[in-house]
């Protein structure tokens, strides 16, 4: 893989545009984290007034600067930086790490003067980094073009964040505990290198196993996901996203735009990218850390080793929560516990060694079950006491630990002397965490990505038996209608192979008998009012209407002056589930399927993915749900028809794909018959931009 930002991580020379000799400013952190962080190259500080600076000759412009030069870090006002990246391309530089703020972050005029910084890179060929940012790191190369306090030491984690704050927070922490990263990069507005090309290139750089992102904006989601797909069968991607829940509503149109929504949406492109989301700063280091040092586990049963009852009673709660458990030892192996454990330890898991383990305890007993075949990871849980030092128990753990083939996560808790226990740890590459719940979901996060190393996401191939013309007429002709009626989602549901009963409009009561009789009674009338979105609610849909004289009566009672019926023949029985799709801003449509019915939106038992989906992807959709589980036949109720379930999906998905103007579908219900006899889309919303 081709790393497109090589040439900010191996520049021939640096140059400082606004260098400053004053250290209370950026610029000067600037210079000096790149004088004195092992940056080999030549470093050009860039400031009309001349002079000198840490022992750097200043040049007054950018075209008094000599070669090599091919990076420039530019530190002036956002007013200036456009001029200075111009200067840039006519030096024939070509890449360069905007720091200022002032752009889009500030609005309509900010964005004008990202627009400007864009135009002047693209004719002249530069890629930047930025604006907003704090810079780029690579600890190998070595090379460090920000301005935080703290270059982190060398280590196998990349992280890219669109937030400055981010990245020096936890470069902080890192070097406090002994963490090293390869490389970081703050990516700010993200106006030329965004979070894809990023991406790219750590999964380019050979030092860096696991990658870390802080994501705020995702102006194109697919692209992410995409790329993200590409990296992760071969490096873990563990991805933080913010603005996840959205404080403001909006009206929607339809059951699935009030399920789905920015939370939905990210974690529905993580599980296409095989990316590991997760929810706060603490978890993204808890669970990058325990990627950059442990290989998965072979399987989910994890052993627990500690001197401490009640903290090992939260980490095998914690455990569970992570969909693992605790392994049953084998008598075998609680003998030869036994042969290594202080007298009175409880054999069983946890192991609980009391007290007053000793430090040649702790390592017996932990190579007994990493020996163990029942056991696929072990938990190392230790609470200070007076007799064994946190520090020493920790170089102990990790001397066994190193070399061990399954996981070993480490837990001690406490204050004075646990960063020296964590830097001991974090030497021999055992990750440590302060609770037993963050420990487990290191290991959590590593049986998580097992399913993942190795296997390229399969991508969904095209539903070819469809009718495109067909659907696209009928959505051109609704051009400045929100909603289609039901009679034109329903012809839509057929011209994309969709199994629909027999339908029509009626404007009087005779046309909807002679609708009844023309396609055979029992029937169903719903009405047709733009207003009203759940025609239940509002009393509006009649069932199982046998003969002329019910449906004029349910025509009488619930379709206005002016309105419209839906006539529709009775689909078989089934169970009721719900499909839809809705198109996201930043990841475009997302399948939906779940319980159907009125109480979709209470229950919430739904499952989404983007759109369109393999089969692979639609059958785990079915399989998240209660609603498939009710398929799969439980208390001797038959199998219902999953195959036509999934078949219904990918059609939804790819009804999605092709027509970018439509922008929701809701068939609530689709009832689902026994196995082999098929799904019937009842009632089919579609909304139109």
């Amino acid at each position: 893989m081709v790393d497109p930002l090589s040439a900010f991580f191996h520049p021939h020379g640096v140059a400082v545009i606004g260098a400053s000799a004053n250290p209370a400013k950026l610029s000067y952190a600037v210079l000096r984290n790149l004088v004195t962080h092992g940056y080999r190259g030549p470093v050009y500080p860039v400031n009309p007034k001349g002079g000198e600076m840490l022992g750097l000759k200043v040049y007054p412009s950018l075209a008094d600067v000599p070669d090599p030069v091919d990076l420039a870090v530019i530190i002036l006002s956002a007013e200036q930086t456009a001029a200075a990246l111009r200067a840039c391309g006519e030096r024939s530089i070509h890449a360069a790490v905007l720091i200022a703020s002032g752009f889009g972050e500030l609005g309509s005029a900010g964005h004008a003067r990202e627009k400007e910084l864009l135009d002047v890179a693209r004719a002249y060929g530069m890629r930047f980094v930025g604006p907003n940012c704090v810079g780029v790191i690579d600890t190998y190369a070595p090379i460090d073009t920000t301005f935080v306090r703290t270059m982190p030491g060398q280590g196998n984690i990349g992280f890219a964040s669109h937030s400055g704050a981010v990245c020096g927070g936890t470069m902080d922490w890192a070097s406090a505990v002994g963490v090293g990263f390869s490389r970081i990069i703050s990516l700010g507005n993200q106006v030329d290198v965004d979070i894809s090309d990023a991406l790219t290139s750590l999964a380019a750089d050979p030092n860096t196993r696991v990658i870390a992102a802080y994501v705020e904006g995702l102006p194109d989601g697919r692209r992410f996901a995409e790329t993200a797909a590409q990296v992760t069968p071969r490096k873990p991607l563990v991805v933080l996203k913010a603005g996840r829940t959205p404080s403001g509503t909006r009206a929607v149109a339809s059951h699935t735009g009030a399920l789905a929504g920015a939370d939905r949406a990210f974690l529905a492109a993580c599980q296409r990218a095989g990316a590991i989301p997760v929810d706060d700063l603490e978890e993204l280091v808890d669970a990058s850390i325990a990627l950059a040092y442990r290989d998965p586990p072979p399987g989910p049963a994890m052993a627990i080793l500690t001197n401490a009852g009640g903290p090992s009673a939260v980490g095998a709660d914690a455990l569970d929560r992570q969909g693992l458990r605790l392994a049953v030892l084998s008598a075998e192996t609680q003998a030869a516990l036994r042969q290594v454990c202080p007298r009175g330890t409880m054999l069983g898991n946890p192991v609980d060694m009391l007290g007053g383990p000793q430090l040649e305890h702790y390592a017996a007993a932990l190579q007994t079950l990493l020996a163990a075949p029942e056991v696929d990871g072990v938990m190392v849980v230790f609470v200070p006491q007076a007799i064994t030092p946190p520090h020493d128990v920790a170089v102990t753990v990790g001397r066994v630990a190193e070399t061990a083939k399954k996981p070993v996560v480490c837990c001690i808790s406490g204050g004075g002397g646990i960063r020296a226990a964590a830097r001991a740890l974090h030497a021999h590459n055992v990750p440590h965490y302060l609770t037993p719940a963050r420990a487990a979901l290191g290991l959590g996060t590593l049986w998580r990505y097992r399913a993942v190393a190795g296997h390229t996401p399969e991508l969904p191939a095209p539903v070819a038996d469809v009718d495109r013309e067909a659907a696209a007429a009928l959505v051109r002709g609704a051009r400045g209608r929100a909603v289609l009626d039901p009679q034109a989602g329903a012809q839509i549901a057929t011209a994309y192979g969709l199994h629909v009963p027999p339908s029509g409009l009626a404007a009087t009561a005779d046309e909807a008998v002679a609708l009844a009789e023309q396609m055979g009674y029992p029937v169903a009338l719903k009405r047709v009012a733009p207003d009203v979105v759940h025609k239940s609610d509002a009393g509006g849909v009649a069932l199982g209407l046998e003969d002329a004289a019910a449906v004029r009566a349910a025509f009488a009672a619930s379709v206005g002056a002016g309105e419209r019926a839906f006539v529709q023949k009775m689909a078989p029985k089934g169970l009721e589930t719900i499909v839809g799709a809705q198109r996201d801003p930043q990841f475009g449509p997302l399948l939906m399927f779940g319980l159907g019915g009125i109480a979709v939106e209470v229950l919430k038992d739904v499952a989404f993915r983007l759109a369109p989906a393999s089969e692979v992807e639609a059958r785990a959709m079915v399989a998240e749900t209660a609603a498939g589980r009710l398929l799969e036949g439980v208390r001797g109720q038959p199998p219902g028809d999953i195959t036509a379930v999934v078949d219904t999906l990918r059609r939804v998905g790819q009804l999605m794909a092709d027509h970018p103007e439509i922008v929701e579908v809701d068939m609530n219900p689709l009832i689902v018959g026994r196995q082999g006899t098929g799904a019937w889309a009842v009632d089919v919303r579609v909304v139109v931009a």
